[in-house]
């Protein structure tokens, strides 16, 4: 048996520090680790780490009670429970928290009953804290029973009261004896043999204190310490309810944490969908693009190579061809700019000179120009030869009016 922490949810007020105060104890094996503590639960809450946590309430806060119901599907006897037992109810049913027990020896299903918004207080305290509840049971079913004995707890103000397995009640003590005494009445010749009394009163009583049918025997402990401090020592792990059932169960209160997610959930998944459908359609957008590139771009390497006879990566043929061409023209470059290096000065010293075109090829010049005269043209011839180491060629020379037209080959 695991470290165990047990919480008396009824007295919880806010203490000055505005931290909810009430009794907790722990357990070990079973057995208290000390005495009950009355005073923060935020203790109890740094208490409750690696211990199995077992919250108990009010009995008068609990009502116990029984019902026949058609059939076992559990499902279907949940939504037929309010209905079953909304005579018998002051209370709104849709207010009331209902917990399905097992079915006992008549038949019959026990039923527990709690107003939903002291589950919601009881709840939200543990929540606040951080505690993560195991189980959440009234005290009138904490209480240790056994065939034919019935158990009564004394406290401060107040009775707890089993009278079997599945029921019990809590009173004031001045109305115990009239309330013991009717439901004595009312068993139906179940009449308990005999009566537990444990008494955590600094003033104690005595059997003579209860008027009972003389054939019940009365047993009375006089226990020096707090009740809390026996239900934790004597627990009945065997109570036939927990609370934390339906809309209260862990389970349901993880997925309610979840449901407030839903709606950004919701969104989060339309805009993924969203976002991915838009990508689907760039990428297919985008592909015939490229696939429309890829055939133009063949279209222009096969024009302008038309002696390639295999395309299989237009791209990189043609950046292929791109680069050799580049160093074919590399040396050319070279060439041309020593030459117009060369050439440049002596054809702006000529005087009324106009170019009419240059052009380059294997490594000569085709000059095309007018000067003012032959004397002028052969002037230039001599310049290119002499000082720039040119070899000169007149292809042409014509004159024109004023002027003389010439086309000249100009090499190294």
């Amino acid at each position: 048996m695991a470290r165990e922490l047990f919480i008396f949810m009824d007295s919880i007020k806010l203490g000055d520090d505005g931290s909810p105060h009430g009794r907790w104890i722990l357990c070990n094996n079973g057995k208290p680790m000390g005495t009950m503590i009355k005073g923060s639960l935020t203790s109890a809450a740094k208490a409750a780490r690696d211990a199995r946590v077992i919250v108990i309430v009010p009995g008068e806060d609990v009502v116990i009670t029984d019902v026949a119901l058609p059939g076992q599907n559990r499902q279907r006897l949940m939504a037929a429970l309010p209905f079953a037992l909304e005579d018998q109810l002051i209370d709104d049913v849709n207010g009331l928290h209902f917990v399905l027990g097992p079915r006992h020896g008549n038949g019959n299903y026990v039923v527990a009953i709690v107003n939903k918004e002291k589950m919601i207080r009881w709840s939200d305290v543990c929540d606040e804290l951080g505690l993560r509840v195991d189980v959440m049971v009234p005290d009138t079913l904490a209480l240790s029973t056994s065939i034919g004995t019935w158990t009564i707890l004394l406290e401060d103000t107040r009775s707890i009261v089993r009278t079997g397995v599945h029921s019990g009640f809590a009173v004031d003590h001045s109305n115990l004896n009239q309330l013991l005494g009717t439901t004595i009445t009312d068993a139906e010749g179940v009449t308990p043999e005999r009566i537990d009394i444990i008494d955590c009163r600094d003033i104690n009583i005595n059997s003579d204190d209860f008027s009972l049918d003389s054939g019940i025997e009365l047993h009375v402990n006089n226990f020096e310490g707090d009740s809390l401090t026996w239900l934790a020592e004597y627990f009945d792990y065997e109570a036939p309810v927990n609370l934390l059932s339906g809309e209260f169960s862990r389970q349901e209160k993880v997925r309610g944490h979840l449901r407030k997610w839903y709606p950004a959930a919701a969104m989060l998944a339309v805009f993924i969908v969203l976002n991915l459908t838009l990508n689907i359609i760039e990428y297919v957008s985008l592909s015939n693009e490229s696939n429309k590139l890829n055939r133009s771009m063949e279209t222009l390497y096969k024009k302008t190579f038309p002696q390639a006879k295999r395309v299989v990566n237009a791209p990189a043929q043609m950046l292929q061809k791109y680069q050799e061409l580049q160093k074919l023209s590399g040396n050319s470059q070279s060439s041309l700019t020593e030459m117009l290096t060369k050439i440049s000065p002596i054809l702006r010293a000529t005087p009324g000179m106009y170019i009419k075109s240059l052009r380059y090829q294997n490594g000569r010049i085709d000059l095309e120009s007018d000067v003012k005269n032959f004397n002028a043209l052969n002037q230039l011839e001599k310049n290119l030869a002499d000082k720039a180491g040119m070899k000169v060629e007149v292809k042409s020379a014509s004159q024109n009016k004023d002027r003389v037209v010439s086309r000249l080959e100009i090499k190294r």
